[in-house]
């Protein structure tokens, strides 16, 4: 009988025939479908109930006789009823128990996944310095953006831009106070365009900038508030104040726009532009813009320079370096770099040169040369049959390579050449740009038996005050002082005057474009 309205439960077999359950039944007084099993135990005390009442009626001497047996029978009966209905309940609620701790653990489970999903698709798309869109996340949005304006007829402007004076704050103050002012400007950066344009960090100190439904024009005086937002800022170091500036590159996303490599080359060609043209301001990308176009073939050239690289199509060649007093004594030569191109053409420096020092390719030509010279010195010695010294250009930024002077090192030990047939060449720019880096590594191999000349030298404004601190064995004179020397007073006087400083501090000079006998007469 179910306790709240005593209604009868119709699967209990005793209620269905008129008995009252036994009290501690919990199953009788469930709501009906839920006797949970119990229906065989009390069929049984109901049959043997009945039988015992049969017996009694048609043999009531064989029932007396029996009637400690029948009621201990019973007793038994209504015990195991009572254990099995206990045993039942609690294995009941220990399921019911069970089933809610899995439940609650299901529930956490789902929950950390989720947190976990949200925090992987958060790094996935945001840059984790600065907290705004990465550059995955950001192509992936320009590449929608485009689509948009060729379905639509919408107008769109990208912007890069890169940080001027970066590079001082990092060097100054080290990599801890750079990555807090790139935090800091990207706040400046969020706070200086409108609510549905998109700003990211490409890497580094570049940043991209799409404004969303704006023509050039309109985009131009929202990219010059963003200027002088820079411009404003200050940041505060340790006790030091730096002010910064940034280049801008602008390119329209319109209906007829190119692909996505494209458009990104020809804005971050843009933003070079600027950076050429004085930093600091902006420069908007068009379709006859030189200055993009160029930039866009030496962008061009760095696959065609790796591609170089990897299948071996660098080329040496050597160039005598004669003497004046005895021309046919030659034991100087000067090692020149050329490029094989897939055709079998061969390709003069002055095409890729430019390009591999613009993004960084000059230390992986450099190693090469060296690695290449070094390992066919004693093959041209013996050809030759006398001792000679090669002259090898260095480029600046493998100066200021950490890593460049021990590979350089380790190139002499493993090819065993000995370090005076070696003079390293260095242009004047190169030397006074990275002054310390430049005297450090002249220094070093200088001790080890290595020469150093000055290329280049005299195209510089300060060319005689840096002399004294770069402790050279040649001066190269600049050719263009040297090609008309035959006919031109004031070069003349230069090449006269160069020499006579070097003859000073003992150092000896040497003349590039020497191309015809006048020169030489007029040299001597």
């Amino acid at each position: 009988v179910q306790k709240a309205d005593e209604r009868i439960n119709t699967n209990c077999i005793l209620a269905r025939n008129g008995f009252k359950p036994y009290a501690r039944c919990d199953h009788c007084t469930l709501k009906a479908g839920d006797c949970m099993g119990m229906q065989s135990t009390c069929l049984i005390f109901a049959i043997s109930f009945l039988a015992a009442m049969f017996m009694f009626l048609h043999d009531p001497v064989l029932i007396k006789g029996n009637i400690v047996l029948l009621v201990a029978l019973l007793f038994l009966l209504g015990y195991r009823i009572m254990v099995n209905t206990d045993e039942l309940a609690s294995t009941s609620e220990k399921n019911r128990k069970l089933k809610e701790q899995v439940e609650a653990n299901n529930q956490s489970l789902e929950t950390e996944v989720n947190r976990r999903t949200s925090q992987l698709q958060k790094m996935a798309t945001q840059d984790t310095l600065t907290g705004l869109m990465n550059r995955h996340a950001f192509e992936r949005t320009l590449g929608e953006i485009m689509r948009s304006a060729k379905e639509e007829f919408t107008e769109h402007v990208l912007c890069y831009v890169d940080l001027d004076q970066f590079k001082i704050v990092n060097d100054t103050c080290g990599h801890v106070a750079g990555d807090e002012l790139l935090r800091q400007l990207s706040l400046v950066l969020r706070r200086s365009v409108r609510g549905d344009d998109i700003v990211a960090r490409l890497g580094g100190d570049e940043f991209g900038i799409i404004y969303r439904h704006a023509g050039t024009d309109e985009a131009e005086m929202m990219a010059e508030r963003l200027l002088q937002h820079i411009g404003e800022y200050r940041f505060f170091w340790e006790g030091k104040t730096f002010r910064v500036g940034a280049s801008v590159g602008m390119v329209a996303i319109q209906k007829e726009c190119c692909t996505l490599a494209t458009i990104l080359s020809r804005a971050d060609s843009a933003c070079y532009a600027a950076k050429d043209h004085g930093r600091n301001r902006i420069h908007i990308a068009n379709d006859d813009d030189i200055v993009v176009l160029q930039r866009q073939e030496q962008m061009q050239w760095i696959n065609r320079i790796e591609r170089a690289l990897e299948d071996d199509r660098l080329l040496l060649y050597v160039q005598p370096i004669a003497d004046l007093v005895d021309p046919s004594s030659v034991q100087h030569y000067e090692v020149l770099l050329r490029m094989r191109s897939p055709e079998g053409d061969v390709v003069l420096p002055m095409a890729f040169i430019p390009a591999a020092e613009r993004y960084g390719k000059m230390v992986d030509i450099d190693r090469w040369v060296i690695d290449k010279l070094f390992s066919s010195y004693y093959d041209v010695r013996q050809q030759v049959r006398t001792n000679i010294r090669f002259n090898v250009n260095l480029s600046g930024i493998s100066l200021n390579d950490e890593t460049m002077a021990d590979y350089i090192h380790e190139c002499f030990e493993r090819h065993h050449l000995p370090y005076d047939a070696v003079t390293f060449e260095v242009t004047e720019t190169a030397a006074i740009s990275n002054i310390g880096s430049a005297q450090e590594f002249i220094e070093r191999f200088r001790a080890l038996g290595c020469k150093f000349a000055l290329d280049d030298f005299g195209c510089g404004l300060s060319s005689f005050s840096y002399l004294q601190n770069l402790p050279v064995d040649y001066l190269k004179i600049d050719g263009s002082f040297v090609i008309d020397i035959d006919s031109n007073d004031v070069n003349r006087a230069m090449v006269d005057a160069i020499n006579q400083i070097g003859h000073v501090m003992g150092i000896a000079t040497v003349c590039e474009f020497v191309e015809n006998d006048r020169i030489v007469k007029t040299l001597r």
